[in-house]
């Protein structure tokens, strides 16, 4: 073999041993969570990595670097408290409502016999974990079984409990809880600044139960077994909770709060938008290039359908759409009677593809993160129907930012969509400032998957990117608040009150003895 053959094999040997060994957890049982986790898988892949991918979902592909570990029977466990529908969401929810379903999600796909035999395979190693957090910690000591670094992904936008994971709590002065049904205008009044102050307090003692009392013990029974397979013992729980090397943040300016961030959290927010995206079907393609008056697309996502809104409310519904000269694309899970022309029923819809069309002038949606990030990314105004969750903060920032209109679900819900149709369509600025929000989204220095790609990479390749490493995150809180300093301070001021008061004493008992001299000379 020639010294040009050997070169040109050991350089191919050497790009092929590049790549690195990721492991991909998303456990959450939503469809648009998964959307999110295969579009970190597919940015991997591309790059050259090998793919553990664990999730509900799995991908139909039989990509060779790609290993999916099937955990799709967790769907037909779920309880009847995590499946959303109309008469549930009207229901008012304290914000903890989502500590038990993160744990449920970890915890069914921890205990599930793919996952079990996975973690049991002393053969596997990885050279990083990017984990779905969900307000839960039990992904984090996956990082300890296989000696490797852990990403978290968050996959809405940055709040104060997802920034603690690798940093400390963004201050209740200028952020919300991601569950609130309002969001405050900036600057917050002292009043609004108390509330966020005291849900960070109450929040706080939940997840305090829930990491001691909770996911404690399952973490011992969980991961007892795996550890001392390779011949380690359990670590401290929240030394490995609050041990990840970065945060992946799926959100971007203008999306979110721009709460400050530390080095190692990024927003990371589209990177599930194709850039090369595939052609819509020929028959939708006509109707939107036919649609010259516009279209306006509808669609209240995959958790809640629109099929559950009560009949009364579709009909208004209909007879409204079917005034207006623009096409309007309904996505619903059922075929409607006596449709007008222009209302065109989809009982699925490439809604990115919808929203980038030229003729789509507005999209009326549920609000959801993903749902707020395509109308952003295409210029597009909304009317926000939020229904839970972090919707109703995600539909306000819209709204604050002149993008869109915010309509509550409740009676009025169609006449107030037609005072939002009239309004957007015939006030031109909430076009422009759609268009104006879409020019800040895309003007980055890099694309979000190179961006993901990027650090998922260094944290790799460094073993944790321990120089990012915020200092806050080893500091109690006391020490963070400097409590330790005020008690110097108290103890000090105490101990001075004391001289003071025995200087006093003294000095009064000598100004007696002095009086008494006097007396008696």
């Amino acid at each position: 073999m020639t010294v040009a053959k050997i070169f040109v094999l050991l350089s191919f040997l050497a790009c092929t041993c590049k790549g690195s060994k990721v492991l991909v957890v998303f456990p959450v049982t939503s469809r648009s969570h998964s959307t999110l986790g295969n579009s970190i898988v597919n940015i991997l892949l591309d790059a050259g990595h090998q793919v553990n991918y664990v999730t509900p979902f799995p991908l139909k592909t039989n990509h060779t670097r790609l290993t999916c570990t099937d955990i799709s029977s967790v769907l037909q466990e779920l309880p009847d408290s995590v499946r959303l529908n109309l008469a549930e969401i009207s229901k008012t929810k304290g914000s903890h409502w989502v500590l038990p379903m993160g744990y449920m999600f970890a915890s069914q796909a921890l205990r599930h016999p793919a996952v079990q035999t996975l973690l049991n395979d002393t053969s596997k190693s990885f050279d990083v974990i990017v984990a779905e957090w969900l307000y839960s910690g039990l992904l984090a000591p996956l990082a300890a079984v296989y000696g490797c670094p852990l990403v978290w992904y968050a996959s809405s936008d940055v709040s104060w409990q997802s920034l603690r994971m690798v940093h400390e709590a963004s201050s209740p002065a200028y952020s919300v809880d991601p569950q609130s049904l309002r969001l405050p205008i900036l600057p917050f009044t002292t009043g609004e600044k108390v509330h966020q102050l005291m849900l960070q307090v109450y929040l706080n003692a939940w997840i305090y139960y829930f990491t001691n009392y909770v996911e404690l013990p399952a973490y011992r029974e969980i991961y007892a077994g795996p550890l001392q397979l390779r011949g380690k013992t359990l670590p401290e729980y929240e030394s490995l909770v609050y041990n990840a090397s970065f945060l992946l943040i799926n959100s971007h300016p203008p999306l979110g709060q721009n709460i400050p961030l530390p080095r190692n959290a990024k927003y990371v927010g589209g990177h599930h938008i194709s850039l090369t995206r595939k052609p819509l079907p020929k028959d939708l393609q006509k109707l939107l290039d036919e649609s010259k008056k516009g279209v306006i697309y509808f669609s209240l996502g995959s958790i809640i359908q629109g099929k559950d809104l009560p009949e009364n409310m579709k009909r208004e519904l209909i007879e409204y759409f079917g005034q207006l000269e623009q096409t309007v694309l309904w996505k619903i899970e059922e075929q409607l009677a006596d449709l007008p022309q222009n209302i065109h029923i989809l009982d699925w819809a490439p809604q990115d593809s919808i929203l980038e069309h030229p003729n789509t002038v507005l999209f009326i949606t549920h609000g959801g993160l993903m749902s707020v990030t395509e109308a952003t990314h295409h210029g597009v105004p909304i009317i926000g129907i939020p229904m839970f969750g972090d919707q109703f903060v995600c539909v306000d920032l819209v709204t604050h930012r002149g993008c869109g209109i915010r309509v509550d679900f409740n009676n009025e819900m169609p006449s107030k969509i037609r005072e939002a149709v009239n309004e957007i369509l015939g006030n031109q600025s909430y076009s422009i400032n759609a268009k104006h929000a879409s020019s800040l989204f895309r003007r980055r220095p890099a694309s979000p998957q190179k961006e993901l790609l990027h650090w998922v990479e260094l944290v790799a390749d460094t073993r944790g990117a321990a120089f990012l490493r915020s200092p806050a995150v080893d500091i109690s809180t006391w020490k963070k608040l400097n409590l330790d300093i005020l008690l110097v301070i108290l103890l000090l001021v105490w101990f001075l009150s004391k001289v003071i008061k025995v200087i006093k004493a003294h000095l009064g008992d000598q100004n007696t003895r002095e009086n008494l001299e006097k007396k008696n000379e």
